[in-house]
Parts: structure tokens; C-alpha cells; sequence
């Protein structure tokens, strides 16, 4: 992934967080879709980082889940 598809992967995923935010609120059975969000976002986030092995971790998280 290029740093550009990251940034703009981290926008997407955080505006949609921050909806599901509100329907987890109003109704708790949202909160698988907003734990989701918040390990995709953190793998991500782990991608951009300088260390490799929170970097290590992100790709075995997403491999992990495939």
C-alpha cells in the first residue's frame, strides 16, 4: 500500500467510525461493526509507523483475518 492509499484508507475508516459511534450509542448490536473499524484503523495506523514490529503485527492481524 502506498502512503497516499493509507491516508486516504484512515479518512474513509475514521469518518465511518465516528457514524457508527452514534449507532452504537442508540443501539448497542452496532458494536461488532465499530470494533471492526477500530482494528482496521489500527492496523493501518501500525503500517505508517516506523516500527516494525507494530508494522509486523498489522500485517499478521490482517492475515489472521482473510
Amino acid at each position: 500500500m502506498t502512503p497516499a492509499t493509507i491516508n486516504r484508507d484512515l479518512d474513509r475508516l475514521r469518518r465511518a467510525r465516528a457514524k457508527v459511534a452514534l449507532l452504537v450509542v442508540a443501539d448497542p448490536v452496532y458494536s461488532p461493526i465499530f470494533k471492526r473499524l477500530e482494528d482496521e484503523i489500527g492496523n493501518l495506523e501500525a503500517l505508517q509507523s516506523d516500527d516494525v514490529i507494530a508494522r509486523a503485527r498489522a500485517v499478521a492481524r490482517q492475515m489472521a483475518t482473510a
